[in-house]
């Protein structure tokens, strides 16, 4: 029997206010930021893939660093030790964290420039390790939602885009794929045989996901387990299945793809609504699609 080892980032890094277990999606901690500023100018950068993870360059307060794309995060997470706090708390899939809010006066992806923006510090140098890179932290939910992201996965290009008004999005297909937001998680609707089910989409993991209770009917893929890393440094050990996952307003998206075991059940307590899994790189890589928080849309485009 084979083993091997995957990474999944900041997906189910649920951040949360006292009193309940955290779990990554500030409930009340991430019911906006009102105090931030934002500046969205239309830029294109180029992005890097290590272990199925977006890697883009970013700069915080005045300082160049490595950022990870994670749609799975609540926000921005600096990869700085944590003094811990009483009042807020983070979970992710293999167990919790800790955590502390910080501000950050600026920050700046791309042309977009973000001012008096809320960041959480938590410790990813396992994450540093496993990549062999230095990684300042993750990108996610409260940044992302002010632009349209772009990802080429084929070119390893990133575009943002103001939320209206770009002559670019001519360059859409027409397709689309709805989808509703689970805390700060995007999830998008599918079925598995006869069941109807909802998977979050996380640019921060690098493999597909499944509840296991719905992936035990399949067939192991060649005998194989696989060691899950989640957004601290535990790691669990996963089942490899091939499941014919079809997914709402993808034509032909019923091609079997490797999903990897894991109980997802300890996150339902947190999260608005249960999800039954995770499309991570795997799904992601395959072409060209754009974000849109606010239309609640997974754009397709065309590629060059």
């Amino acid at each position: 029997m084979q083993s091997w080892s995957c990474i999944v980032g900041g997906m189910l890094v649920v951040l949360e206010a006292s009193a309940q277990p955290p779990v990554a999606l500030m409930h009340v901690a991430l019911s906006g930021d009102q105090s931030k500023t934002v500046e969205v100018v239309q830029s294109s950068i180029d992005f890097d893939i290590r272990a199925g993870l977006v890697l883009v360059e970013a700069v915080l307060e005045g300082s160049p660093g490595l950022f990870v794309i994670d749609t799975g995060a609540p926000g921005l997470i600096l990869n700085q030790k944590p003094e811990g706090s009483e009042d807020l708390n983070a979970r992710g899939v293999t167990g919790s964290m800790e955590v502390e809010e910080v501000r950050v006066e600026e920050f700046r992806v791309g042309s977009v420039r973000f001012s008096n923006l809320r960041a959480y510090k938590i410790d990813l140098s396992h994450l540093e390790e496993r990549l062999q890179r230095k990684i300042d932290g993750l990108i996610g939910y409260d940044v992302l939602k002010e632009m349209e992201m772009v990802l080429d996965y084929p070119a390893r290009t990133m575009t943002l885009l103001p939320l209206f008004g770009s002559d670019l999005i001519a360059g859409r297909r027409g397709e689309y794929l709805d989808f509703s937001l689970v805390n700060h998680i995007p999830a998008v609707s599918g079925q598995l045989g006869k069941r109807d089910i909802l998977l979050g989409l996380d640019t921060g993991a690098g493999a597909n996901v499944l509840n296991t209770s719905l992936g035990r009917p399949y067939r192991l893929k060649n005998g194989k387990v696989s060691k899950l890393r989640g957004a601290n440094r535990n790691t669990r050990r996963s089942a490899v299945v091939q499941a014919p996952v079809v997914i709402e307003g993808i034509e032909n998206s019923e091609n079997p793809l490797d999903y990897w075991l894991m109980d997802l059940s300890q996150l339902h307590t947190d999260l608005d609504r249960p999800i039954d899994g995770v499309l991570g790189f795997p799904f992601l890589k395959q072409g060209k699609w754009s974000i849109h928080y606010g239309d609640q849309k997974i754009y397709l485009w065309n590629s060059l």
